[in-house]
């Protein structure tokens, strides 16, 4: 392995180390400027001067690690008199830290925190060297931030949907308790949508299932992907956006099916939060290689999700509704991406469209019952 000490400059071109190449550009095309050691800090070495040199690009603007010399000395860890520490913003980043300096023969100890700080621990010969190449990896992979921003703002799974479960098991036991008056009044019948005009049915079918078996399968799919879809992208949003979806799934079915047919459950309403969690991601294409290959292995992996839980050889299983409600969820996704993320989980406004779903479905249902 290739020895960085403090007084080698960075190594160039002709000087690569296995997975640092990109290092390399540094060395070209630089200036010395100086920088100034408080004498008052108390990581300033007896022997070496206050004043070092260091190398910085030309054009390029390096992120500065956190200035340790304005703690107060009770605030740090005491070391021996030959090393030097390193302030860390996190325990994350004190570890990527620590990796990076033992990749270049750098010896690092990271300390336990102390007072709620995390220190890293250098020889005082690499000290000036450690610093310079945490700014350069910090300043290489800046790109990256906004990718973690964007998560942790995030919640994984959010429990709102029971606000969709609930409705739709309470459906299928009103309509077994009814003797199948629901299913009579509300699913999805073509010659009732084309030549009555009966349009409530596209949602009201949504919430009926066929039998114990159709909703205990499509409660076990929906449930989880309901709940991390609403965790992306807020439970209001994702109550309308995966509607939305069925809707344009009920509809896919009736322009696809020549014969008279009914159908019945919320399958596409389920692809429809699949195909938002597809393109939860999409945000990041652009910015970087690393987010455009995120972006497509989601889309990916929701696409192998919907081969494998939307698409079966059995004639009764409707899968243009299924496809529908896929396309119409990314849809939705994509559409639901360009709105601030504030905005998306806003909870005044989640509460609202939380609302006005349950009162649009309501409604729905009160005009089919009454019809």
């Amino acid at each position: 392995m290739f020895k960085h000490h403090s007084n080698d400059s960075l190594p160039g071109s002709l000087k690569k180390r296995a997975g640092q190449n990109r290092l390399s550009r540094y060395a070209h095309n630089t200036l010395p400027i100086r920088k100034h050691i408080p004498k008052n800090s108390p990581f300033s070495s007896r022997n070496q001067s206050y004043n070092s040199t260091s190398l910085i690009p030309h054009s390029q603007t390096l992120l500065e690690i956190p200035d340790i010399s304005l703690l107060s000395p009770n605030e740090l860890p005491s070391i021996e008199e030959n090393s030097r520490l390193i302030l860390s913003p996190s325990r994350k980043t004190v570890m990527e830290w620590s990796l990076l300096l033992t990749s270049q023969g750098i010896s690092s100890t990271i300390l336990y925190p102390y007072r709620r700080r995390w220190f890293l621990k250098v020889a005082d010969k690499d000290h000036q060297s450690a610093q310079q190449l945490i700014r350069i990896y910090t300043h290489e992979n800046r790109h990256f931030q906004g990718y973690r921003k964007l998560h942790a703002e995030k919640v994984l799974f959010n429990w709102g949907t029971l606000y969709w479960a609930l409705p739709t098991g309470l459906s299928y036991w009103l309509n077994f308790v009814s003797h199948e008056r629901l299913s009579a009044a509300g699913a999805l019948s073509s010659m009732r949508f084309l030549e009555d005009g009966e349009w409530y049915r596209l949602i009201t079918a949504t919430f009926l299932h066929a039998d114990i078996g159709h909703l205990a399968s499509n409660l076990s799919i929906g449930f989880p992907l309901m709940g991390l879809a609403m965790g992306q992208y807020g439970i209001g949003w994702t109550l309308l956006g995966t509607l939305a979806a069925g809707i344009i799934g009920n509809l896919m079915s009736l322009g696809l099916h020549k014969n008279e047919f009914i159908g019945l459950g919320a399958s596409g309403v389920i692809m429809g939060s699949l195909g938002l969690l597809a393109v939860h991601l999409f945000p990041l294409m652009g910015n970087n290689n690393l987010g455009t290959r995120l972006a497509i292995n989601s889309l990916s992996a929701a696409g192998f999700i919907f081969i494998l839980t939307g698409l079966s050889p059995d004639p009764q299983v409707d899968i243009p509704a299924h496809f529908g409600g896929f396309i119409g969820g990314i849809l939705a996704g994509i559409i639901l991406n360009r709105l601030p993320s504030s905005y998306l989980h806003h909870t005044l406004t989640n509460v609202i469209l939380t609302i006005f779903w349950f009162t649009l479905c309501s409604c729905c249902w009160w005009i089919a019952i009454e019809k």
